[in-house]
């Protein structure tokens, strides 16, 4: 057990971030994994698959908020699945043979590239693959109607390395997905929507293996996924008045003060 003082310190540190990842689309575990790190001092390991514990309740909250709102992809979120599950599974078992302070640098590494990508939209975080067979997928909400094609190989890619991301470094996923999902003709807001889906899936299956492997804290998980709930349903309901320009360069921001405090982190205990 842990002092009521840091699990109402837990909870709240859940809301916040859960709002600011069902704004992002990402899971959340790019503001989980420090969280657990600097703040509790949980090992990389243990950080990785209780941040995935988390992300399970915080995509879930999301879901099911913005399946509501019609903004999801359902057929792109099934394609991402399958090879984003086999990635996570991959990266989990990675965990088990690399050492923490690896993971640490390699969180930092994607965390600082999403953010990049964020601020700087032409950065070539992820490429469109328009070869081989496609789909047309249409979508709509309240306030528009959304057709887009979609090419299943740009998915297999995509969704495999937001996997493999996920499994190893605890972020999620949505590092990948959101701009798979945006470059394959997507608007951003239904883009968030559909990777909250699909990280759901990705987060279930890399949150299983690192429990196989004795991974997850749950003395820290229950708290934080409690107030990731509460967070993620505010987020959602946020998101559709926020402009989409606003959103992306302020997570940006956000997630390049996260990555710079990471690796001033890893340089200090050099």
């Amino acid at each position: 057990m842990i002092p009521v003082s840091i699990a109402v310190e837990a909870v709240l540190l859940g809301i916040g971030t859960g709002f600011l990842a069902a704004l992002a689309g990402f899971g959340g575990g790019f503001l989980y994994v420090p969280i657990l790190i600097l703040v509790f001092g949980v090992d990389p390991q243990d950080a990785v698959g209780t941040s995935l514990a988390v992300i399970i309740f915080t995509t879930l909250a999301a879901s099911v908020s913005y399946l509501r709102q019609n903004k999801v992809f359902f057929r792109s979120a099934a394609c991402l699945l399958p090879p984003s599950i086999l990635g996570a599974v991959a990266g989990a078992y990675l965990t088990a043979f690399i050492s923490g302070r690896l993971i640490e640098i390699l969180f930092s590494l994607f965390v600082g590239l999403l953010a990049i990508k964020l601020i700087f939209q032409d950065f070539p975080l992820v490429q469109a693959i328009r070869k081989g067979p496609s789909f047309k997928e249409t979508s709509s909400d309240t306030y528009s109607c959304v057709e887009t094609t979609i090419y299943y190989l740009h998915y297999c890619v995509w969704g495999g390395l937001a996997g493999l991301a996920s499994g190893l470094t605890g972020i999620g996923g949505g590092i990948f997905n959101v701009p798979a999902l945006v470059t394959a003709g997507m608007p951003v807001h239904f883009a968030v929507a559909t990777s909250s889906l699909a990280v759901l899936g990705t987060s279930c299956a890399g949150a299983f293996t690192h429990a196989t492997l004795g991974h997850i804290q749950v003395v820290y998980a229950i708290p934080l996924s409690i107030g990731a709930i509460i967070g993620a349903y505010a987020g959602t309901r946020a998101a559709p008045k926020i402009p989409e320009g606003l959103l992306r360069v302020g997570i940006g921001m956000l997630l390049a003060v996260v990555a710079l405090m990471m690796l001033v982190s890893i340089l200090t205990h050099l």
